[in-house]
């Protein structure tokens, strides 16, 4: 009986393809979403998130110091925070109003809190009727892929964090408002 001998395997040769890879999906919830009913109908809720949001911010949610004077400019699209030499520091750009539906903001803060407009997420507020003169604020908050995977997943989850106490802070104005009349 004879043993046939095989021919040693080939050496593989493989190319590299330069088709563009896939983006691999986020190892993390790509939106933050939170909630809060406050006593004011749509219209009043709505303006107050908008306009009145110099009034309401958290004080220690600011990046040049904490308490920094804030200010809303509708025509030009802009929240900004002004810093000790009165110069303006833009943060949040207005992509989107529709009064007394929806609210669209371009949110430039890095994972540092430090304004980053080429990397900016986005945040939509929405403002629903829920029975008279309460209205329920849904935010939700995305786009973190936008800055790249080295600080994504840490602004995702410090804006999961912040929101809670941003949306407390708007529902007090609420309430402080709501007692004045």
């Amino acid at each position: 009986m004879t043993q046939e001998k095989t021919a040693p395997a080939a050496k593989s040769t493989t190319t590299k393809s330069t088709a563009a890879k896939k983006p691999k999906p986020p190892n993390y919830d790509p939106f933050v979403r939170h909630s809060v009913t406050v006593k004011a109908d749509r219209k009043t809720a709505f303006t107050m998130f908008l306009e009145g949001f110099p009034e309401w911010w958290p004080n220690n949610f600011r990046t040049t110091k904490v308490g920094a004077p804030l200010g809303v400019d509708k025509k030009g699209g802009r929240w900004y925070e002004i810093d000790e030499q009165g110069e303006e520091h833009t943060f949040g750009l207005i992509r989107k109003v529709d009064s007394p539906d929806t609210l669209v903001i371009g949110w430039r803060l890095n994972g540092f809190g430090r304004i980053d407009p080429d990397n900016a997420s986005e945040f939509t507020v929405t403002f629903v009727a829920d029975g008279q003169k309460k209205t329920r604020v849904d935010v939700e908050h995305t786009h973190f892929d936008r800055m790249g995977t080295k600080h994504a997943k840490r602004v995702r989850n410090g804006m999961d964090k912040g929101w809670p106490t941003i949306l407390q802070s708007f529902q007090n104005k609420i309430d402080e408002e709501g007692a004045k009349k």
